[in-house]
């Protein structure tokens, strides 16, 4: 391949390399329902379109940093053989030719210097920049020589350098952004473990100091103390739910008959209703939903979404809750509505984070659980490459949508 076809084709690749980096930084940071609020911040500048004009084709091939020492050496090569010629063919002493030939050697060297300095700066810039942001210091790519489009190898280097510390830093705002999820995390499991906890021990407190003589009292306590073991039990089952669900080789992946779950999950649903408000699975025209999936996750994921119209819902007569599948383009849809008082809007973008109960919800609202049910169920759908949303309002109620890939 010749220097100037390959040139071509490394600018071409260069111009790319170029514009997924300005696409990437000014695009929203993560399509998979990333944070809103760690979105990564621009790091490329912005080029005018107009400002960019291209070289002409003869003068492309000495863009090539190896073509322009080449070509700078060359000339300094041949002009010197030039005048070593013409020097020999003159009638001048060796003594007269030495001398010059010695001044035509600085004069080479120096020039040669000059040149070597002049093409390779851009080349000291990338290296120093390198060497920062080697050691951490990403803000140092301010430094790189970035030419749009790029002109030869060190513009390449530098756009890749700089595409480097790019994703360095976003690595380390999500590596950040992780922390603290897991810093709150185990601040808020703490929380909600050390409340039954402290409930236990006064309930066993109040029995050493003599509540135990009496049956009712005494009855009484092993009751609520049996209850804050339930609580804190079914605590910790939550929590290492979703420690397993971190890992998607734990899923006992087969067919799955959809409609077949949710029958399941309808009844179990009435039965665990203290009213006769009325429960409904709604199917659509197509009677066939088959997933693969964890049969068990599935049943979790409905459960948990069944359960919240439960305890959110409107009571009898009025209340009503509806399972609804459908299908759409290969896509299974799950649908659990009720005609509650909704979710307040400065809630709904919190409500899948772990230990969430709404900060905003009616005195009237039912408390009961940790908050790490809807946190399990955004887990569930996610490992099974799936979508979960929320839509609410006071006066259509609430209605949560899952999408899971069907298959036949």
């Amino acid at each position: 391949m010749s220097e100037s076809n390959a040139t071509d084709t490394s600018e071409q690749s260069g111009i790319q390399s170029y514009n997924s980096m300005i696409s990437s930084d000014s695009a929203p940071a993560g399509e998979n329902s990333r944070l809103k609020s760690e979105e990564l911040p621009h790091s490329v500048a912005q080029v005018d379109e107009s400002k960019i004009r291209r070289a002409p084709f003869w003068l492309q091939p000495f863009f090539s940093l190896r073509v322009q020492l080449t070509f700078a050496y060359s000339l300094l090569s041949i002009l010197m053989v030039i005048i070593g010629i013409l020097l020999t063919y003159r009638q001048t002493s060796s003594l007269s030719i030495f001398f010059v030939v010695v001044i035509i050697a600085a004069l080479g060297t120096a020039l040669s210097w000059v040149t070597t300095t002049v093409l390779l700066r851009p080349l000291w810039r990338v290296t120093d920049a390198a060497q920062a942001i080697a050691i951490g210091d990403l803000e140092q790519r301010g430094r790189l020589p970035l030419r749009l489009p790029p002109q030869d190898e060190i513009d390449r280097l530098a756009g890749s350098l700089n595409e480097m510390a790019t994703n360095l830093e976003y690595a380390q705002e999500m590596q950040h952004a992780s922390e603290q999820r897991l810093q709150r995390f185990f601040s808020d499991a703490s929380h909600q473990l050390r409340t039954p906890l402290t409930s236990i021990r006064g309930f066993t407190e109040l029995l050493m100091r003599g509540a135990k003589d009496d049956t009712e009292t005494s009855m009484y306590i092993l009751k609520r103390m049996k209850q804050e073991n339930e609580r804190m039990t079914n605590l910790i089952n939550d929590m290492l739910t979703l420690a397993r669900l971190d890992d998607k080789h734990l899923l006992k992946l087969k067919y799955v008959d959809l409609l077949e779950v949710s029958m399941e999950s309808i009844e179990q649903t009435r039965a665990r209703a203290n009213d006769n408000r009325r429960i409904s699975l709604d199917i659509g025209p197509n009677a066939h939903f088959g997933l693969q999936a964890d049969r068990e996750r599935i049943k979790q994921l409905l459960f948990i979404l069944l359960d919240n119209a439960l305890k959110y819902g409107r009571p009898a007569p009025e209340g009503t809750i509806t399972l609804q599948l459908n299908k759409q383009d290969r896509q299974a849809t799950i649908l659990v509505r009720d005609n509650g008082k909704g979710i307040a809007p400065e809630d709904l973008e919190h409500i899948f984070e772990a230990f969430y109960r709404g900060r905003h919800r009616s005195s009237t609202t039912p408390s009961a659980g940790a908050g790490l049910g809807l946190t399990i169920a955004s887990a569930i759908v996610r490992n099974h490459n799936g979508t979960i949303t929320v839509q609410s309002s006071a006066e259509s109620g609430t209605e949560f949508k899952v999408t899971l890939p069907h298959v036949d």
